[in-house]
């Protein structure tokens, strides 16, 4: 009898053991998973922070490249304007607008590459360009190509711009250079121009 109660005491006890044991498992999965997380939350926060800064940095840099091709670009429209030696000669759009043009002078004689050089409201363009063509006579394009505003184009105020047309020399007669607004919209309220009588 005495046997029997004991090994009925081991059985309960290695029973007991037994159904403890996945107790503890499922609590060291627990931790296990929490810390997995924590881990995966902490990559993440540091992949989102490489993510940030690097397009900081990017945006950083492109600023400066853009701060110093329009220094450059000031400073050789400034070069280019004492070449010239001469005042502006004002236009004014079809709407009104007030347009400076130092180069080429009305109606003067012109050879390829045409430098056109001048003053235009920064809100003519968009991103910083607007289309300028050289015309013939009867009015077909002989060639256009976009100017570059060299400062803001959301402003209202006169910027400087500048524009090189290249066309065959074979072409000659009397034409003009006209300055369109740039017109992305479509509209025709928004549509604007100035020609330049020139000869070719």
């Amino acid at each position: 009898m005495h046997l029997a109660t004991m090994t009925s005491v081991l059985v309960l006890s290695e029973y007991n053991r037994t159904m403890r044991q996945p107790w503890k498992n499922n609590r060291n999965l627990s931790r296990g998973n929490i810390l997995a997380k924590v881990l995966l939350a902490i990559l993440l926060i540091l992949i989102a922070g490489l993510a940030i800064y690097g397009t900081y940095n990017w945006q950083h840099n492109k600023v400066n490249t853009l701060d110093k091709q329009v220094t450059s670009l000031n400073t050789q429209l400034n070069l280019l304007k004492n070449q010239i030696q001469q005042p502006g000669y004002t236009y004014t759009s079809q709407k009104g607008v007030k347009i400076i043009i130092y180069t080429p002078l009305k109606n003067s004689i012109v050879a390829s590459p045409i430098a056109v050089v001048g003053e235009v409201p920064g809100n003519w363009s968009f991103e910083a360009s607007f289309p300028v063509q050289l015309k013939d006579s009867s009015g077909n394009v002989i060639v256009q190509t976009p100017a570059q505003v060299l400062g803001s184009w959301q402003t209202d105020q006169l910027v400087p711009f500048s524009v090189k047309l290249i066309y065959s020399g074979e072409q000659s007669g009397s034409g003009t250079i006209v300055l369109q607004k740039d017109n992305p919209s479509g509209l025709a309220s928004n549509s604007d121009s100035v020609i330049i009588p020139i000869k070719y």
